[in-house]
């Protein structure tokens, strides 16, 4: 007996000796083989949602390394701020990628002006997010989120595809710590990036045959315009006014003004300032010899968030259990 104790023992230790041995290897050899893509100044890039935020700041610092950038904004102010900010070389676009025209009108903007080696990479960072609960939010309220979110990131995928094959580029889709765990009073957000990782991994292993690699950005929660207090609950005022007497009286006024107040503060403390931790991602993302297919950013993603995607939904319920309550629970 003791004997067959001793050989579970020495196995476990063998096997977690393994793990180490194989865990450090992989990480020495992506250190020392991890560089920069050659000819990056003859490559072009194109990033959508860069009005402001992750994709302005991505914008700036590949055109200051001399890629071609192609910055996709919603608006014209958008574009004349950015473009006042980089050098000529950067082209902005209008571009709503909800909307099929924009996205067709972008493709052939990005053919006519592709530099020598052609399009090598596309940034999805184009993203909304506004609180509600799913009973407060009407579904085309929700359609919006979404199809900003994921079905405007599949539509400008697609459409720049077979640009992508010809170089063997990449994908850098945007998704977010809340594509891991779903919060209430955020779905929406959630099933729109919860969407962005399927679609990732879907593309990915289809792919993956024809050379283009597909990346994963995955920020924590960061102080940009997605996540601003006073809209937030600008928004949540709209969709109270919106409800009827009958759902109102279900939940109350309490639970109502918890819910303002909690949108505004609850999770500020967690907001990091250095978005360029989230920009610095996707530079490597884009320009590296050895991207990694996700990267995850933000201490508060690392430690709290990823960690309860790994726990059992019962846990992860309990985690919740203490938002607030309406007044008609049961």
């Amino acid at each position: 007996m003791f004997v067959d104790l001793l050989s579970v023992v020495f196995s476990f230790q063998g096997a977690l000796l393994l793990i180490v041995l194989v865990l450090t290897l992989y990480i020495t050899f992506s250190f020392l083989c991890d560089g920069r893509v050659s000819d990056l100044e003859k490559k072009a890039v194109l990033i959508t949602g860069c009005d402001s935020g992750f994709g302005y700041e991505l914008a700036k610092k590949l055109d200051a390394q001399g890629l071609r950038v192609f910055a996709a904004c919603l608006t014209s102010e958008g574009e004349a701020k950015l473009a006042s900010e980089c050098s000529r070389e950067l082209r902005t676009l209008k571009l709503d990628v909800t909307e099929s025209s924009d996205v067709h009108n972008a493709l052939e903007t990005v053919k006519s002006r592709l530099p020598p080696q052609g399009l090598w990479a596309v940034v999805n960072n184009a993203g909304i997010g506004f609180p509600g609960l799913i009973e407060w939010q009407s579904v085309e309220e929700m359609k919006k989120t979404v199809d900003v979110n994921l079905w405007g990131m599949v539509s400008v995928t697609k459409a720049f595809l077979p640009l992508l094959k010809r170089t063997k580029g990449r994908v850098v889709n945007v998704a977010s710590s809340w594509g891991r765990v779903s919060i209430p009073g955020a779905s929406a957000y959630c099933i729109s990036k919860f969407g962005v990782e399927a679609f990732s991994d879907s593309l990915r292993n289809e792919m993956r045959h024809f050379g283009i690699t597909v990346h994963v950005i995955e920020p924590g929660m960061f102080k940009t315009n997605i996540i601003e207090p006073k809209k937030n609950v600008q928004y949540l005022e709209r969709l109270w006014q919106n409800l009827d007497a009958e759902t109102k009286e279900c939940y109350g006024i309490e639970y109502y003004e918890k819910a303002k107040f909690n949108s505004a503060n609850k999770f500020q403390w967690l907001k990091s300032p250095h978005i360029y931790k989230v920009v610095d991602a996707m530079f490597h993302a884009v320009t590296s010899t050895q991207p990694k297919l996700r990267y995850v950013v933000g201490w508060d993603h690392k430690i709290i968030w990823r960690t309860l995607s790994f726990l059992p939904s019962e846990i992860q319920d309990f985690m919740f259990f203490f938002f607030p309550k309406p007044k008609g629970q049961n």
